[in-house]
């Protein structure tokens, strides 16, 4: 027994009756009256059949259960503690004529081979013998138990053949006579004559004479023909012929112990077989190119993969330079992916007509996640030269998340091999928004899809790229880009909700509201504004006011990308203009809270906080930046819609360059006055703060009077207006400005004068006006007469007869004037001398005070007084 030290033993004891007797034996006990072990246990067969030898029997290691097999085909098994009990039940499990040559125990199933058939008896009783293999049995000790995977071991001339409880398994091909085989850890030990001897034994005959066995006979001193045996050691594991040895004298017994092999020869000999280590036993293998049996060798001896890649090495090497043999080399290197540099490989497969192999190579690479950038290059640059479309997409468009290769270098190769499509896959999958707005504008050129995508992304990702590729997409796509614009500028660009297809996702984002209470999401913002998500709500009502759900970017950034897209610039700046700060043109009030105690809010086109003042500075530059460059827009006569034939637009597409345009002379007239009529709307806009000087330059540039005179009057340049009706030659519209402006600013009325004697014709169209200048002058005592003739005088124009009547009137005004001041000046004088004739006489002569009564409180005078020389007295107090 392996587990204890028991020894089971099996004989004929009666030589008459050759009944078998099976004894147990303790080897730790010994009986010291016969100097051997102590048998415990004599097991006697009972069966009432004639005896026959036996050929095989089997003890279970934990001492339950013994199988014997006969010679005549019959197999005894007896269960019980064959340790303690004194009695054990005995059964004939099986009955034939065939001899039973071989029997192993696996847990409760016992195999039973015979000459002809292969069995097993489940020993739990509960089923009867089961056939596994009717057609071949084996010889005499031609079948063993393997230790590893406790199969059936079967030697046959042909075979080896393993067998499991539900039939034949594995089977390896090793022909020749087979006498007896051993297990030894995971080798078969095979002892069968050598190949060259001419006697060649068959099973049925080899069995006859190893079950013929006479007690009588004597060895004879030369062993027979056929006791010339060879030895053969096949390793189970590895499947290779490990050991051959031929023993001329014949082989007594084969065992094993201490690691060893121990084979006792006919002549006496004991030999001993000793295993190589495995680092021997590779190099063998390498000298005989076996590299697939090193491999194998080196995976069951648990080397570690450093150890095994070095093998795949040479295996592949091997298969390179010696059998030129690509694909099988390509299939070596391949499984040193981990350890071996990559670039040995690669160096070795760049010739084109091995490129499939390297293919391969840097596929795998990229499935174990090992393959660089380079490596990706080479690999995609492989497929576009073999024009592998499928395994580009196989490598391109896979469903896992999960990058095998480096992103940016794959869509650049995409890209410069003409594979557009697979570039902008995926940069769309994994959100690369640069790489697919480049693909798709400059290489694709497709623009429609290029703006969808911006729109999705959000308003951060929208205003950085519509920076960058405004221009292009205004130019191509002009009515999409502007209402892109719009939307992104106002603030109505919200937060993506589904992604820009259905499989693909676009980058987190914070879900917001646009109409929520709180505070809105600010992307644009500065750090210290943090952003507060809000749930999300339905759409407002059309009482309710849109709050924005970011802060829109800076208008003034995008006025460049309209460089050739004028006429979208007005639109793009009206939109934003009317929905951010209200626009202008409509007339607005200040608005009292209803709320006790607040102060009021004006509504002032742009947003105000509740003490009534702007968010900030920027946001008025911004207004400015707006309307001054609107002004600008509806003055300009170069941002008209040009005269084009309405042929010429019928193919143009999306608001093409030119499609904005103006069919005839008459609508290009008609549109001029309508930005005309805007212009003086935004410049009459109390609201708006735009730069007047500005304002005054383009109006003039434009040759726009109603702008002009506004923005004079705007300024109180009121001399200014005049002048330019009077360079206009405009005699009502100068008269008209007289007549509101002279109050105000005097000087003007010379002016007039001037520019009414400055020439016959005019002095001949506006004689009556003149005098009605004059006449207002002299109502209303605006000029002195001298400056009138002075003015009038300028040129020689105006006549005396012109001005007989107003000079006739102003100088009998002077002279009455004169006469008036004669009589003022007289009573002065009699006042002057009265004063000091009275003065003389306080300084000469005393002066008696008889008042009686307080000048002050009007009560009697109490002493002491104080009297003043103008007769006043008071108390003293």
């Amino acid at each position: 027994m392996k587990q204890r030290n028991i020894l089971v033993t099996i004989g004929e004891e009666d030589s008459v009756t050759a009944t078998p007797i099976v004894k147990i034996w303790d080897l730790d006990k010994q009986d010291k009256s016969k100097g051997a072990p102590t048998c415990i246990r004599i097991i006697k067969l009972e069966y009432n059949k004639k005896p026959f030898p036996v050929s095989t029997f089997a003890v279970l290691e934990n001492m339950t259960q013994i199988a014997i097999g006969l010679t005549n085909g019959m197999v005894i098994w007896i269960k019980g503690d064959l340790l303690r009990d004194r009695y054990n039940k005995q059964k004939i499990i099986h009955e034939n004529e065939e001899p039973i040559t071989g029997r192993e125990e696996r847990n409760t199933i016992l195999f039973i081979v015979t000459t002809n058939k292969v069995m097993t008896y489940n020993t739990s009783g509960r089923y009867p013998v089961t056939i596994i293999d009717g057609e071949q049995g084996c010889g005499l000790g031609c079948a063993i138990m393997s230790d590893t995977t406790h199969d059936m071991v079967i030697a046959r001339d042909e075979a080896i053949y393993f067998y499991t409880p539900d039939g034949r398994g594995a089977c390896f091909v090793y022909e020749g006579t087979k006498t007896s085989v051993i297990w030894f850890k995971y080798y078969l030990i095979i002892v069968s004559p050598p190949v060259s001897q001419p006697t060649r034994l068959t099973a049925s005959t080899r069995s006859a004479l190893s079950l013929g066995i006479n007690n009588n006979t004597t060895p004879k001193s030369t062993p027979p023909a056929y006791e010339l045996t060879k030895v053969t050691i096949f390793d189970t594991v590895n499947k290779f012929i490990a050991y051959v040895g031929n023993f001329s004298q014949g082989v007594r017994t084969i065992t094993y112990e201490w690691g060893a092999i121990y084979i006792l020869g006919m002549d006496g000999k004991l030999y001993r077989l000793e295993e190589k280590d495995t680092p021997t036993k590779l190099e063998f293998l390498f000298k005989k190119n076996l590299y697939q049996l090193a491999i194998n060798l080196a995976h069951s001896q648990k080397y570690d993969d450093t150890s095994i890649s070095e093998i795949f090495k040479k295996y592949g090497d091997h298969l390179y330079n010696s059998k030129a043999d690509y694909d099988a080399a390509m299939a070596q290197y391949i499984r040193t992916i981990g350890q071996l540099e990559p670039s040995y490989v690669i160096r070795k497969f760049l010739d084109a007509q091995r490129i499939h192999n390297l293919v391969n190579y840097l596929q795998e690479l990229h499935s174990h996640g090992l393959a660089n950038a380079d490596h990706t290059t080479l690999l995609i640059n492989c497929y576009t030269k073999l024009k592998d479309v499928a395994r580009l997409d196989q490598f391109i468009k896979t469903d896992s998340d999960e990058l095998k290769f480096d992103l940016e270098t794959a869509i650049k190769v995409c890209r410069q091999a003409g594979y557009y499509e697979h570039a902008v896959y995926l940069a769309k999958k994994h959100r690369e928004h640069d790489l697919y707005l480049k693909i798709q504008i400059e290489d694709v050129h497709d623009y429609e899809n290029a703006l969808e995508y911006i729109r999705q992304l959000g308003p951060f990702e929208a205003d950085r790229n519509l920076i960058k590729y405004g221009k292009v997409l205004l130019n191509h796509l002009a009515q999409p880009t502007t209402t892109l614009l719009i939307d992104l500028c106002t603030g109505n660009l919200f937060m993506p909700s589904q992604p820009p297809n259905d499989t693909e996702t676009l980058p987190p984002a914070v879900t917001v509201t646009p109409y929520s209470q709180g505070l809105p999401f600010l992307p644009f913002s500065t750090a210290a504004e943090a952003p507060i998500p809000q749930v999300v709500s339905p759409p407002p009502s059309s009482k309710e006011k849109a709050v924005p759900a970011y802060k829109p970017p800076s208008v003034r950034v995008f006025m460049s990308l309209f460089v050739d897209q004028p006429n979208y610039l007005i639109q793009f700046l009206e939109q934003v203009s009317e929905k951010r700060w209200g626009g202008f043109g409509v007339s607005r009030k200040p608005i009292e809270s209803k709320s006790s105690g607040s102060q009021k809010e004006v509504d002032t086109g742009s947003r105000v906080s509740k003490d009534g003042q702007e968010n900030n500075t920027i946001e008025v530059e911004e207004k400015k930046a707006v309307w001054n460059t609107l002004l600008e827009l509806y003055l300009s006569e170069a941002y008209l819609p040009p005269v084009v034939n309405m042929k010429d637009t019928k193919g143009r597409k999306n608001g093409a360059p030119g499609s904005f345009s103006v069919g005839t002379v008459t609508e290009r007239v008609k549109e001029r006055l309508v930005r005309k009529d805007k212009a003086l709307k935004l410049l009459k806009e109390e609201e708006i703060e735009y730069d007047t000087n500005h304002a005054l330059v383009l109006c003039h540039l434009a040759q726009f009077d109603e702008g002009i005179v506004f923005l004079y009057e705007k300024l109180r340049m009121f001399e200014d207006i005049l002048r330019f009706y009077m360079a206009k030659d405009n005699t009502e519209k100068v008269i008209q400005a007289l007549k509101k402006y002279g109050p105000q600013d005097q000087s003007l009325y010379p002016l007039t004068l001037a520019y009414f004697s400055s020439s016959p014709t005019t002095l001949a169209s506006s004689t009556s006006e003149l005098l009605q200048i004059l006449d207002y002058i002299d109502s209303h005592n605006l000029l002195p007469p001298l400056q009138v003739v002075q003015a009038l005088s300028r040129n020689s124009v105006a006549t005396l007869d012109m001005v007989k009547g107003y000079m006739g009137r102003r100088i009998e005004i002077e002279r009455k004037e004169c006469e008036a001041d004669r009589k003022l000046i007289a009573s002065y004088r009699e006042e002057t001398e009265k004063r000091r004739k009275e003065i003389e006489e306080l300084k000469t002569s005393a002066r008696i005070f008889q008042v009686t009564k307080c000048t002050l409180c009007n009560t009697n005078l109490d002493l002491p007084a104080v009297h003043f020389l103008c007769r006043h007295s008071y108390h003293q107090r």
